[in-house]
């Protein structure tokens, strides 16, 4: 197993049908995400949607063979384009300032 991740961001208001259609959305840029989540060494990565009482929220899970391999940088491709101006109408977050390296994981459970 590698190391698993998740982050729930809050859905500005208004943007929740993207987060509904993020694999319609993606469709165009699909073979680019393929190609760069193999680089990255990401083995799974799910969009999960949640309604609750303060909002929509986001939930972004993955795994990844190797944090280290993960890109924290962006150029200025068309995916990359689209993948900072996705995140940053929906959530309100700029992935060109976020600080590198994964967050520090507190605590992890599997069945033996």
């Amino acid at each position: 197993m590698g190391h698993v991740f998740s982050v729930a961001l809050p859905i500005l208001a208004g943007k929740s049908g993207r987060v509904r259609n993020f694999e319609r959305e993606l469709e165009p840029h699909r073979k680019e995400w393929d190609r760069l989540s193999r680089e990255g060494t990401f083995r799974f990565y799910n969009v999960t949607f949640q309604s609750g009482p303060q909002g929509d929220v986001a939930i972004y899970s993955f795994e990844v063979a190797d944090p280290t391999k993960a890109r924290t940088v962006f150029t200025d491709s068309p995916h990359d384009r689209w993948w900072v101006a996705y995140i940053l109408d929906v959530h309100g977050l700029d992935l060109t300032t976020v600080p590198s390296g994964p967050p520090a994981t507190i605590f992890t459970w599997t069945a033996e």
